[in-house]
């Protein structure tokens, strides 16, 4: 009787604290996906799958991504015991080549995952691309003309037209060809000199491209004057 009565009082004190144990569980169906091989210039969208696997409401806060270029969308902040939520995750490749990997992140309220990362990741090629992405010339003396040389392969399947334009009076470009046939190489020779008063040369050559994945090819142009007292 006794052992009885002790069952009794300690099933009624589980009831009775079974709330303060209760809590909210993220059960996730994977934290990184691999999207393989893409072409420069497309978007990538996922969807990451989770569920609220506990016996509380399941609150997702201060969603945030690793750059501009990934787009994320929660479909519920706050999941009911059994739900099921969705981040749609988007990547914009444009501008990138290579192997690359974003991050999107959240907070929850799960005592065991209070901060979740999400990864989407693979290898983006170019079809068109220019190297060097950067010039720095450095330093230079008043009056020296400047020189770089930039190489634009094309590696698609069609031939392209290119537009040369340069956002600094202090930089001047000339191309080898303004038709890009498929599978071959161009040059972009730019000159740079200082303006006069000036000590620091900074502009982008602009090359305008009609393919629909790479409708413009970027590179940044610096130098700086050189201080003839050192």
């Amino acid at each position: 009787m006794r052992l009885k009565v002790t069952i009794l009082c300690l099933a009624g004190l589980l009831f009775f604290y079974a709330p303060l144990w209760a809590a909210p569980t993220l059960l996730i169906e994977t934290h990184d996906y691999d999207f393989g091989e893409i072409v420069q210039g497309e978007t990538f969208d996922y969807t990451f799958r989770f569920q609220n696997s506990g016996d509380q409401v399941l609150e997702i806060s201060n969603v945030r991504s690793s750059c501009g270029c990934t787009a994320a969308l929660l479909t519920e902040r706050k999941l009911a015991p059994g739900v099921v939520g969705e981040l749609k995750v988007s990547f914009n490749s444009r501008g990138f080549r290579g192997k690359v990997k974003k991050m999107v992140t959240f907070e929850t309220n799960d005592p065991q995952h209070a901060e979740v990362t999400f990864a989407l990741g693979g290898l983006v090629t170019a079809e068109l691309y220019i190297t060097p992405q950067r010039v720095n010339w450095g330093t230079a003396a008043k009056g020296q003309e400047l020189v770089g040389i930039l190489e634009i392969v094309n590696d698609s399947k069609r031939a392209v037209t290119l537009e040369p334009h340069v956002t600094s009076t202090d930089l001047k470009v000339k191309l080898s060809t303004e038709t890009l046939a498929a599978g071959e190489k161009a040059t972009a020779t730019v000159t740079g000199r200082f303006a006069d008063g000036k000590d620091r040369l900074a502009g982008y050559v602009l090359i305008n491209t009609d393919s629909t994945s790479v409708p413009q090819l970027k590179v940044p142009f610096s130098a700086r004057l050189k201080d003839m007292s050192e």
